[in-house]
Order: structure tokens, then sequence, then C-alpha cells
């Protein structure tokens, strides 16, 4: 499951080739918006791209990767991405390291026109709850991938959840010559 071992490693490290865990920074497809537009909202919240794929063509899925906080500021807030997300586009965000400090799983979002209509928390794939909506959860446990699931102990577990999740929103794989990372934005960033 080599094509989905960024949501272990992270985005750019994946990227890099590198293999270490402690990447924090998310993994952001999006259609029917700009990769302009993404990016000035993104950079507007004090997170600036640090990496983007190719303006999609229209009905296309586009691709950025930005830092999860900006440590300058102190800002450690998540960002509301409804407001990059307006009518008629959807954006498919994915969080490989929420935190590292404390060694949790990963966390996909689903955003369409301004809403969210999935929060997937890889520590628990097929929870819905009121503030909580996941309308992937009958899809997560038919495939064996909630917990107590066949699949839930596997050691590529976080490669297939994201496999089912990447397959079922029509994603395009992440694809290392098609990304362009830049350094110096990130070291800028600090």
């Amino acid at each position: 499951m080599t094509d989905y071992d960024w949501i272990h490693q992270g985005p750019i490290h994946w990227l890099e080739g590198q293999h270490r865990g402690d990447d924090e920074t998310v993994l952001v497809f999006f259609r029917g918006t700009t990769r302009a537009a993404v990016a000035d909202g993104l950079t507007a919240r004090h997170r600036p791209l640090f990496a983007r794929g190719e303006e999609p063509a229209p009905g296309e899925w586009g691709v950025v990767v930005h830092p999860m906080f900006d440590h300058a500021r102190d800002d450690y807030a998540d960002v509301d991405y409804r407001g990059l997300c307006p009518e008629g586009a959807e954006l498919v965000v994915f969080v490989p390291n929420p935190c590292s400090v404390k060694a949790l799983g990963p966390m996909a979002y689903h955003y369409r026109d301004g809403r969210i209509s999935s929060c997937v928390d890889y520590e628990g794939a097929e929870h819905v709850g009121e503030r909580w909506p996941n309308a992937l959860a009958p899809l997560v446990t038919a495939a064996g991938l909630g917990i107590g699931g066949e699949f839930f102990e596997a050691p590529d577990y976080e490669q297939r959840l994201t496999a089912l999740i990447s397959d079922h929103l029509g994603l395009p794989a992440l694809d290392r010559a098609a990304v362009t990372v830049d350094r110096e934005r990130m070291a800028d960033h600090g």
C-alpha cells in the first residue's frame, strides 16, 4: 500500500523521501475552487503553502500541503476550512499527525459547499455524533475498518482507511513528481 504511506509519514516527509513520524503538515485536496483561492485563504490563516500540485482542470482535484500550526505566533488552533469551501467546492483534508506529542492517529475531513460532511478519526473511524458528522461511517464499517473490525489491528490500517476514503471520494493518487515543495517558505515559516 505504498501509495498511501504519506498518511503514516506525513505529506512533506513522504514527498521528500524521509521516514520520520514528526511531520506536522496537512494535505488538502480541493475541487470546485482554485489553488490560488485555497492558498490565499490558508495564508490569511497564517498557514502558507509548503507544497502544491498543478492547477487542476475544472472538475478535477488539486492538492496543497500546509503547516498544521504557526509556532512563531503561538497559533495552535485548527483551521476552519468551511471558509475555504464556497458553494460548489469540495475539500478533503488529511491531518496525518494531529498531535505528535500524544501520538494520536490521523484525522480526515470532507467538506462540501462550506459544510463538513465527514470527520473521520482513525482511532474510531466509524464514530458518528451530533457534533461529529461522518457520512463515511457506513462505508468504514462495511469494510471492517472500524474498532473491532477485521482490519483495525492490521499494521497497514491507516493506509487501508486512507485508500478507502480516497477511492470513495475519487481522489487522485499523490504523485511526488507532480507536487512542488517550497523549502524556502518552510524555512521562513520556522
